[in-house]
């Protein structure tokens, strides 16, 4: 009985710590795959990345989806090239709900013109009917330092 004890003691660890690496994985990618749709300005696919509760916190202004839809559509004649570098700090997952903190660099040429952005950001994810969905996105610009 106790080997027993010792094995499932031994081995739930193991299984639990694989589902949150796999979770942490699918997080991670679907954040990825999100900002991607800022480089096509596609809403449809922003929107399935996203629950219904969405909201985007960026410089000091609060977004629903409904203004972020606007946006989208307001800028789907620009033309740009997007290359996002993702720094993921940490992803931590606790059942259904995770959240995540990372630094987003972001490459973005318009017009023969590169401007590069970062950021710090957070973001939270639930889990709905078995896929991982954003539900918040705190974002803070940080100034890069040409000294």
């Amino acid at each position: 009985m106790r080997h027993l004890l010792l094995l499932l003691f031994t081995i739930i660890p193991v299984i639990l710590f694989s589902q949150d690496k796999s979770d942490s994985i699918a997080i991670i990618k679907l954040l990825k795959d999100d900002y991607s749709t800022m480089g096509n300005w596609n809403i449809t696919k922003h929107m399935q990345n996203c629950t219904e509760n969405y909201l985007l916190i960026e410089e000091g202004e609060i977004w629903n989806m409904e203004k972020e839809r606007k946006y989208y559509i307001e800028n789907a004649s620009r033309t740009i090239e997007r290359k996002d570098y993702f720094d993921i700090k940490f992803v931590r997952v606790y059942g259904n709900t995770a959240y995540a903190v990372y630094n987003l660099r972001s490459d973005i040429t318009e017009n023969s013109m590169l401007k590069v952005k970062t950021w710090n950001e957070s973001a939270i994810f639930r889990k709905l009917k078995g896929a991982w969905k954003i539900e918040l996105i705190h974002s803070t610009p940080v100034s890069l330092n040409t000294k």
